[in-house]
């Protein structure tokens, strides 16, 4: 049963996992009790009595209704099936596990158990996403560039699981119809895994999305462009723009643009996450959306051999 206020633990405090703790301890629908991390050294920065802090996470499988998953990613197959199979809801950061059957059993159990299971794709929470989604229709081309300068922090995946699949999942968010070729390029360069590639998904109806994820860029940029017979939109992640041209019966374009309060992207998902858990709401990024784009995620690092 979840009380009044729905007990939240993190597993996994290091970089992005304090920014978890930051957030929900602002957010007054919950009570924070536990914290894990296998490195004690990452708790220490909590001073609050009453968190539990430990480093093993099956402690505190009996002070919890909700947790927050926040490690790396061979570890969220195993973190994640315990605590669904304990009927505790999971927000499990992406990429949502090594596999696509993992991902499958993972959603077989939350819905067995009448659990939440959210996955952190970000991006669907900037406000330029939003209203993009709002207005916009019939894709025929997208292009998508998402680079960023290097950080030696999350390269346990490639560039395609570490920040790509972020826009994969907007676009099948967008294109909703079946994937008929995918071509890829990409190149190792810093890491002992694929650094920079360029994507090309073929879908029904000619349907083209073209995507191109850097993590060893000079500079972060973030932006898509979507077309169709009669407008085109652009999206500046980063600085949550949107700028659309719409074609008018006269053949000429009316210009539109949209510049968004820079918004919390991590509270809004936490917050979705929660009024989720409690039924006043629907998951933005649920399981069966994560399994989705991990699946076609997968299907393009195979590619790199």
């Amino acid at each position: 049963m979840i009380s009044n206020k729905i007990r939240v633990g993190i597993v996994g405090l290091g970089y992005l996992g304090k920014f978890h703790y930051q957030k929900y301890m602002l957010n007054k629908s919950v009570n924070l009790t536990c914290a894990v991390d296998s490195i004690t050294k990452n708790l220490e920065f909590i001073d609050k009595a009453r968190i539990i802090k430990t480093d093993t996470y099956t402690d505190i499988v009996d002070d919890v209704d909700a947790v927050s998953i926040v490690t790396p990613t061979n570890t969220h197959y195993k973190i994640a099936k315990y605590f669904l199979e304990n009927k505790k809801h999971v927000l499990l950061e992406k990429p949502m596990t090594e596999t696509v059957l993992q991902a499958r059993k993972l959603n077989y159990l939350a819905k067995k158990n009448g659990c939440v299971l959210q996955i952190g794709h970000l991006e669907q929470f900037n406000p330029a996403v939003k209203k993009l989604k709002e207005s916009f229709k019939n894709p025929q081309f997208i292009e998508v560039h998402r680079l960023c300068q290097f950080n030696p922090r999350a390269n346990d995946v490639d560039v395609v699981l570490d920040l790509m699949i972020h826009d994969i999942d907007i676009v099948l968010s967008l294109v909703k119809k079946q994937i008929k070729n995918i071509s890829v390029s990409g190149k190792k360069i810093i890491t002992n895994l694929t650094d920079i590639a360029n994507v090309r998904i073929k879908f029904e109806d000619n349907i083209i999305a073209n995507l191109t994820a850097s993590r060893i860029s000079t500079k972060n940029e973030r932006k898509m462009r979507i077309f169709s017979d009669k407008a085109y939109y652009s999206v500046d992640f980063i600085n949550s723009e949107l700028k659309q041209l719409i074609k008018d019966n006269k053949n000429k374009f009316i210009t539109k643009k949209f510049k968004f309060k820079k918004a919390d992207s991590l509270k809004e998902e936490i917050n979705n996450f929660i009024d989720t858990c409690y039924g006043k709401g629907i998951s933005m990024t649920d399981g069966i959306a994560g399994e989705t784009a991990l699946k076609v995620a997968k299907k393009i690092t195979k590619r790199f051999g």
